[in-house]
């Protein structure tokens, strides 16, 4: 996707359609989002929109990000709530707040190798606040490092990249669908897949089996 030396050294990154946006279930390991276009306000609504709609039943969310604040902003929009003003007083004067179970943090690359962890916009007060050496995106950066090694679209030195966004598209729906169904995570004993873990099967679901099966994009959506 426009990440050769000679196209760097003329247009900015920004400008590359290669951009990518993933979530990541941390406790599953169940990989539920990706996307892939231009770094604008499009993909980032699109992105956390499509991510909250798949976190938002649970009753106690935590999430937690890199440096971007563009995720908060766009989730502030879908999951801020209104307290009554009865219940706020002098020590808690605020009413727009985060939705009741949702804890929404951001650790900032810091100074001097002492990263800066933020807790994005006011809690709810009823919502329980994790340590800060518990937010992280440790989950997500094994991840990418694991994406990287195993999908041609992002090996930049060789003719293999992406040309289009929907042919990056296309690699990243490939590779979610192998990680969540067919290949079992060493986090849970190299004997179960993230989508085992949430329940979804019972056993790996082999190469062969989503070459065969008719109804291949729903276990991609």
């Amino acid at each position: 996707m426009k990440c050769t030396p000679a196209w760097v050294t003329i247009f900015p990154p920004w400008l590359s359609e290669g951009w990518t946006i993933h979530f990541i279930d941390r406790e599953s390991r169940y990989w539920f989002e990706a996307r892939a276009g231009l770094k604008d306000e499009s993909l980032f609504e699109k992105s956390v929109k499509a991510a909250w709609d798949w976190a938002k039943p649970s009753s106690s969310i935590r999430w937690f990000t890199g440096g971007e604040r563009r995720y908060s902003k766009v989730l502030w929009k879908l999951a801020s709530a209104y307290l009554p003003r009865s219940t706020t007083t002098q020590a808690y004067p605020f009413r727009k707040v985060w939705r009741a179970g949702l804890e929404v943090a951001m650790k900032i690359k810091g100074s001097q190798g002492k990263p800066r962890v933020m807790w994005v916009n006011r809690e709810h007060p009823y919502t329980a606040i994790s340590p800060k050496s518990d937010v992280h995106a440790n989950h997500l950066e094994a991840l990418h490092s694991s994406l990287r090694r195993r999908a041609s679209g992002y090996r930049r030195r060789q003719n293999h990249y992406a040309k289009t966004v929907e042919g990056l598209q296309r690699a990243l729906n490939v590779q979610r669908l192998i990680h969540n169904w067919c290949r079992a995570h060493y986090s849970h004993g190299y004997q179960r897949t993230p989508a085992m873990v949430m329940g979804f099967i019972q056993r790996p679901v082999k190469i062969g089996e989503v070459l065969a099966v008719r109804a291949f994009k729903c276990l991609t959506s």
